[in-house]
């Protein structure tokens, strides 16, 4: 090795401490001026070794973040290795949440931040004069829990509609919760403990990292593509190779917020995965009844035949959102989160679960759902269209089969945080890449809400970010 060149020296070295495990899948390699100093080199020097290191796909390099360890080759059976998972670390997000929080109370025009549909949507008028009559003929609903024989009522009815998901779900196996945050929240709480090691997807959905930040979790970030979901190899890497890790929370139906459908097949290959590493899951439901297809996409709970899926769903996105009505189904641990909900909220508001299930006896949610769905669909193909054809060349827009949010990847240099301040001085707003992860990542992407009807003001604001987009780009080169 003494004719090779110094560059190739050190990356030998670097493959080396790579291959002992010293930089596990995800964690950030030494800086480039760094990596100089150690070896009494130029700059230049340290940068072809890690150029060298990524042409054999050992290191991957991020935009302003520099290079980290990538997943070998082999995981992949021949294909190219997506980014490992970033190493497990305590999440501390709430400087970048709290600018998106205080937008929806603001007097932004067009908001398109956050993972809501327009009040027109939904029967606001409907359930109110059925919440009306309620009232009038069991006026203790305003003061009472719901009567035991008028709760197993709606949970036969629940289990109905699981049933055709193709969920299998015993009646005092239904669990109703404050929407489906209370939902995981209890779960998290029963499954880990302060410091404990959570897997999550990445991009991840921002209100899951200030769950894991409150309840004093470590986030195992785990590559997400907008085409198949959850990467199983860089699963299966991080249990093998890194920290203990308690649980998983993915969204197998619609991911927030690529939209990502999860293939079956790989929904089988996770539970199998699960199984050989003793992996409890717990899965997110939330957009599964606002699919664009034929039927609801079958949950990953459909295959659990160990009781390792928790399975967590809402009527928030669906039918009311005012209303917060999620529910659990929690396998062998659902006894401990009966119990856990009873030390915490204890129950949900009489009023609203017997609306829910005035509506589900009668067929109207069926009714109701349908036409949300077929909404989202007109206002998700206009939206994408729109995208595409203002924003700057390389942007790319997978169009997602449910759900009510287009994930925008720019092109590479695109600064959407930055975009985003510009965007507020004329009144819109979007979710940026940035808060989609406890590290420094997806600063190139932003999320778009498609909830809001389409309208020629709105299809003027997406001309507007497409050229912000272009400008800022302009500007930087």
């Amino acid at each position: 090795m003494t004719d090779l060149p110094l560059y190739l020296h050190i990356a030998h070295q670097l493959q080396a401490r790579l291959d002992s495990g010293e930089w596990p899948p995800g964690s950030r390699l030494p800086a480039v001026r760094r990596l100089a100093a150690e070896h009494g080199v130029n700059t230049l020097t340290a940068l072809a070794a890690y150029r060298h290191l990524e042409e054999q796909q050992r290191v991957v390099a991020r935009p302003r973040s520099g290079f980290f360890a990538a997943l070998p080759r082999h995981v992949a059976s021949g294909t190219t290795a997506p980014p490992g998972p970033t190493a497990a670390a305590l999440v501390d997000v709430d400087s970048r949440m709290s600018q998106l929080i205080r937008l929806s109370a603001s007097s932004i025009r067009q908001q398109l931040h956050m993972a809501e549909a327009h009040s027109s949507l939904y029967p606001a008028q409907e359930l109110s004069r059925r919440m009306q009559l309620l009232l009038a003929r069991q006026p203790e609903l305003i003061g009472a829990y719901l009567p035991t024989a008028d709760q197993q009522q709606l949970q036969q009815q629940i289990r109905r509609l699981a049933a055709s998901w193709q969920l299998d779900i015993p009646t005092d196996h239904i669990l109703f919760t404050q929407g489906i945050t209370e939902a995981i929240s209890l779960s998290l709480r029963h499954l880990t403990r302060p410091g404990d090691v959570v897997a999550v997807e990445t991009p991840v959905y921002f209100g899951l990292l200030q769950t894991l930040q409150i309840l004093g979790l470590k986030a195992l970030e785990i590559p997400c593509t907008p085409d198949a979901g959850l990467s199983l190899e860089a699963l299966e890497f991080a249990l093998r190779h890194g920290a203990p890790v308690k649980c998983l929370v993915t969204v197998t139906n619609f991911q927030n917020p690529t939209g990502a459908l999860m293939p079956d097949d790989n929904k089988k290959r996770l539970l199998q995965l699960a199984r050989r590493h003793g992996l409890t899951i717990i899965e997110d439901d939330v957009f599964g009844e606002l699919y664009f297809g034929a039927q609801h996409p079958t949950p990953l709970k459909a295959w659990d035949r160990d009781g390792e899926v928790i399975y967590c769903s809402s009527f928030t996105k669906s039918f009311a959102p005012a209303f917060r009505l999620g529910w659990l189904s929690g396998g062998r641990h659902h006894a401990a989160l009966e119990r856990l909900r009873e030390s915490s909220s204890l129950v949900s508001p009489a009023i609203l679960l017997a609306v829910l299930s005035e509506v589900l006896a009668s067929g109207d949610y069926a009714r109701i759902s349908q036409r949300i769905r077929q909404q989202l669909k007109q206002q998700m193909d206009a939206l994408a269209d729109a995208v595409l054809a203002a924003f700057p060349r390389g942007t790319r827009v997978r169009r997602p089969q449910g759900g009510m949010l287009l994930w925008v990847e720019g092109p590479e240099g695109l600064d959407s945080q930055a975009m985003l301040e510009t965007a507020l001085a004329r009144s819109i707003s979007f979710a940026p890449g940035l808060v989609f992860s406890a590290e420094p990542r997806f600063a190139h992407c932003l999320r778009i809400n498609c909830g809001q009807p389409w309208s020629t003001q709105l299809a003027e604001d997406i001309r507007t970010l497409g050229w912000l987009a272009s400008e800022q780009l302009a500007g930087s080169r």
